[in-house]
């Protein structure tokens, strides 16, 4: 799947964007704790726009995290320091909604030994979907990190791997052979939300 990540200080901005992202990609993120104008009555109007799935990238607002999730939504990315009881929560409001737990590096691609222990830490809160996301700064990160997603596939774990950073492109073209759950790519380079993105249309050339 193609994931269009959404990050908008404007409902507005935010609604327009997942329209478009829906013509192209198979499901939007939006990160609604970064929108300043978040209302009940503004979740309303997008839901009312929402045809394709959604992922709720969580950043900490408790208060948005249980009004979103009355809504049904389909996913929502949790950060691995997550507490257990948040987790609880989020299961009890709305037993359907998938969990993705993350983990992110922004500097590196940590040791073989210390990813190990990384996905152990997941496996303890139980979520349905692994994210791990590194900066590359060689190329041979990017074989590393598709290593930790193979062996997760080989146990039945979904799981999105993925290395951050120029260097780290191999690992967003080529994830989707070692099964990826999804790959992240913005509708432009100017709302790219990490470093090393392609854009939906890049990415769908590579495929």
């Amino acid at each position: 799947m193609i994931c269009v990540p959404i990050s908008q200080i404007s409902s507005r901005k935010a609604i327009k964007m997942m329209v478009s992202a829906q013509k192209v990609a198979d499901v939007s993120e939006i990160w609604f704790d970064e929108i300043l104008d978040f209302s009940e009555k503004n979740l309303e109007e997008l839901m009312k726009n929402k045809k394709k799935e959604v992922i709720y990238k969580w950043q900490g607002n408790i208060e948005n995290l249980k009004t979103i999730l009355r809504k049904k939504i389909e996913y929502i990315d949790v950060d691995i320091k997550t507490e257990k009881s948040i987790i609880n929560k989020i299961r009890e409001i709305s037993p359907k909604t998938k969990i993705i737990m993350s983990f992110h590096d922004f500097k590196k691609t940590p040791k073989d030994s210390d990813l190990k222990k990384i996905i152990s830490k997941m496996k303890i809160k139980k979520p349905d979907i692994f994210k791990i996301a590194t900066f590359a700064n060689d190329l041979s990160d990017n074989f590393r990190i598709l290593k930790v997603l193979s062996d997760l596939k080989e146990k039945g774990q979904n799981a999105i791997c993925i290395c951050m950073g120029d260097k780290g492109k191999l690992s967003r073209t080529a994830g989707h052979l070692l099964g990826n759950y999804l790959m992240y790519a913005p509708l432009d380079k100017k709302n790219m939300t990490a470093e090393g993105q392609l854009t939906v249309k890049e990415l769908k050339k590579c495929l």
